[in-house]
């Protein structure tokens, strides 16, 4: 690997998902039963309760950004429409780049975003048993496809994620350039897009609109590991009602102020990462 690269720390970017609408993400049965529902989510299999698997929402910001880039080509070897692989652009530096050459990996260096699965919070599980019941994590939605000539429903029922229903995620963002630094705006264009589409499956049929909420963002420099220095908060808890304003949300950290509730704060946020990062 080139010695170009020199670990300068970790940024950690935390908060919530909200589902605006009902989210699914797809998950598998290991029998079908007759009279089943056969489009489940994904579950936790010691818990039960839905999730959001890190390889689904670093998949969904990464083709938004490639879309958002131009980056969208065939594979020079596979001739399918796949991830990015030149190893130069943004998405190939942030996400890595779709490439099995040695020359390209290398070029593009490690690959700087890690995405956790994102579990559902205490307060998402306690609504959960409140308004479905006891065991009972998920609403079934029935759809219908109708034949064009006989007017017959054929109707298929889909399992997801009820709207209102929060997982709290987590993302960490390696730094090995200062130029690096630069990259975290298209992470929070890529997220800013995710909010514009939908995550999981049937976006186009109203599942899947989220939000970003609650945002945390820190620093941990190599010192930091080295147990030689704290912590660095940039960004507190992005969303606290104001006292004097219970309908915006209060920031704190290196940027100060409130805004409203209809805004996206992600949006917002990235539009002041110079600031907050001190670029």
């Amino acid at each position: 690997m080139s010695m170009d690269f020199n670990f300068q720390g970790k940024y950690l970017l935390s908060g919530k998902i909200r589902c605006v609408t009902g989210l699914h993400i797809g998950g598998t049965t290991e029998s079908f039963e007759i009279g089943g529902m056969d489009n489940p989510v994904i579950k936790d299999p010691l818990t039960e309760y839905p999730y959001i698997p890190g390889s689904s929402l670093k998949g969904k910001l990464r083709h938004l950004l490639e879309w958002n880039l131009g980056k969208i080509e065939k594979h020079p070897k596979h001739r399918t429409y796949t991830a990015h692989f030149c190893g130069e652009c943004e998405a190939c530096l942030i996400f890595g780049p779709a490439s099995d050459e040695s020359e390209i990996k290398e070029k593009a260096g490690p690959t700087r975003l890690t995405v956790r699965d994102s579990f559902p919070t205490t307060e998402t599980v306690d609504k959960w048993k409140q308004w479905l019941g006891e065991g009972v994590y998920t609403e079934l939605k029935t759809e219908n496809a109708i034949n064009r000539i006989t007017s017959e429903a054929n109707p298929r029922t889909m399992e997801r994620v009820p709207a209102g229903s929060e997982f709290a995620f987590e993302m960490i963002f390696d730094i090995y350039k200062d130029e690096d630094r630069q990259l975290l705006k298209s992470l929070f264009t890529a997220m800013s897009l995710l909010e514009d589409s939908a995550l999981g499956g049937s976006g186009t049929r109203g599942h899947g609109k989220v939000k970003f909420v609650e945002l945390k963002l820190s620093f941990r420099s190599n010192d930091y590991y080295l147990c030689k220095t704290d912590e660095e908060e940039l960004l507190l808890r992005a969303e606290k009602d104001d006292p004097e304003n219970p309908k915006k949300f209060k920031l704190s950290g290196k940027i100060t102020g409130a805004i409203s509730y209809e805004e996206s704060l992600v949006k917002f946020v990235g539009s002041k990462l110079d600031e907050i990062l001190g670029l």
